[in-house]
């Protein structure tokens, strides 16, 4: 059908649906004399053009929404929405608009935005100039130049170069943040923010750090290779009481336990040498007498 109206063929503004059944051109097009309007065309079965000009849906059940110079040619169910120059060439594939951009593996996603490709089974590509090669994986690149690439199947990869915040609470009142250029997160600390204020004993800190059981290991998900070094959850917890759960150690937790044990040998050696200088005074000032009595 074009333009409501049955039957295959070119027709007036150029348009062509050739597929034997079921194909869709509900407008635009032209003449085709020049850059713009250029004829859509639909080359299957159930193929479906909205309009706009120069797209063409060859794949079965495709649709090109709109927009122009667009292409669903994948085997079966691709999907361009609209925008310009997109490319849907996989297995039930989507392209939201912008322009340039492709989604060839089976499944996969590119949203909007420009120059992005997913390649990858299921694959997720956003931003400018973001690539999806892996299955699974999600891309998401921000405007600056150079490009974003996945690395590996199943991957998260996003760049921000203006910095990434992550809030955990409603509004924007508790979350961490991940400043532009910086490789550390910064967790929300302002002392506005926080309740139920309590000094501590870093004396007794010390004492169940020093009985706290450390030990090397690697996670059952990762390479026997790769280790790391830190207490159990479960028996942080028991010493400390710290934190959401037994499972878990929050790094603002451990971070404080650290820094009041620090605080708390700072104090013993001041004592220690304060102790040492009484008694230094006390055998030169006997030793004085000593001498003097001679």
């Amino acid at each position: 059908m074009i333009a409501g109206f049955g039957g295959n063929g070119a027709i007036p503004g150029n348009n062509v649906a050739s597929g034997v059944v079921g194909a869709t051109i509900a407008g635009g097009g032209g003449a085709g004399i020049g850059a713009l309007p250029e004829p859509n065309t639909v080359t299957v079965a159930w193929g479906t053009i909205g309009g706009g000009a120069g797209n063409t849906a060859s794949g079965r059940f495709n649709t090109v929404g709109g927009g122009v110079f667009n292409t669903a040619s994948g085997f079966l169910g691709a999907v361009v929405a609209g925008g310009e120059s997109n490319t849907a060439s996989g297995l039930n594939t989507t392209v939201g608009g912008g322009s340039g951009n492709k989604a060839s593996g089976n499944y996969a996603t590119v949203p909007g935005g420009q120059q992005n490709t997913a390649a990858g089974y299921s694959s997720f590509a956003a931003g400018n100039d973001a690539t999806a090669n892996y299955g699974g994986s999600f891309v998401w690149s921000d405007g600056t130049p150079g490009g974003l690439t996945d690395f590996g199947p199943n991957s998260f990869a996003a760049r921000a170069s203006g910095g990434f915040a992550f809030y955990t609470a409603a509004g924007t009142s508790t979350g961490a943040y991940l400043p532009a250029g910086s490789g550390s997160w910064a967790s929300l600390s302002d002392r506005s923010m926080k309740a139920n204020l309590m000094a501590v004993d870093g004396h007794a800190i010390l004492e169940r750090l020093a009985s706290l059981p450390i030990a090397t290991w690697n996670y059952k998900t990762q390479s026997d290779s790769v280790r790391h070094m830190g207490p159990m959850a479960q028996d942080f917890r028991s010493a400390f009481g710290l934190g959401e759960d037994e499972t878990h150690i929050s790094a603002v937790d451990s971070e404080g336990v650290a820094l009041a044990a620090i605080q708390a040998l700072y104090q013993e050696r001041q004592q220690e040498v304060s102790q040492l200088k009484d008694r230094l005074t006390m055998l030169e000032n006997r030793l004085a007498t000593l001498e003097s009595s001679k």
